[in-house]
């Protein structure tokens, strides 16, 4: 067996915790299960500086009223949608016929595969790790 530490991180925590493990995928599934079973017996630290990536602007009743979002943040909450109209996007290449797009110099069999890889890359794979 060999001791693994593990590092959980939040937007703004971090803690560490070891496990002792065969493997690293081992480890790390021992780790998913630690933070699943019980998130509050880590002791998370704070990052000492935090990147502020919003800013929102609310009135006296509470509403908002302007928000700023930096380039991170506003990808985050994107990707799931993004990653929704690769699939779709994935599913019509795959149904017509092969097609050049002289404007990417590539054809859609080349887009397709594109968006295999970015699905794969956003998908979770069996075990934690790529």
């Amino acid at each position: 067996m060999t001791t693994y530490t593990a590092t959980f991180r939040t937007d703004a925590h971090w803690s560490r915790c070891e496990f002792d493990a065969a493997t690293p995928e081992e480890a790390l599934a021992l780790a998913r299960r630690y933070a699943d079973e019980d998130p509050g017996r880590l002791d998370f630290e704070p990052y000492d500086l935090d990147p502020i990536n919003e800013i929102a602007i609310k009135n006296d009743e509470g509403n908002e009223l302007a928000v700023w979002q930096d380039d991170d943040l506003r990808l985050r909450l994107a990707a799931g949608p993004m990653l929704d109209a690769l699939r779709h996007a994935l599913v019509a290449l795959n149904t017509a016929p092969r097609f050049r797009v002289p404007e990417l110099a590539m054809d859609s069999y080349a887009i397709a595969a594109q968006c295999e890889r970015a699905i794969a890359l956003a998908s979770p794979v069996e075990g934690g790790s790529p």
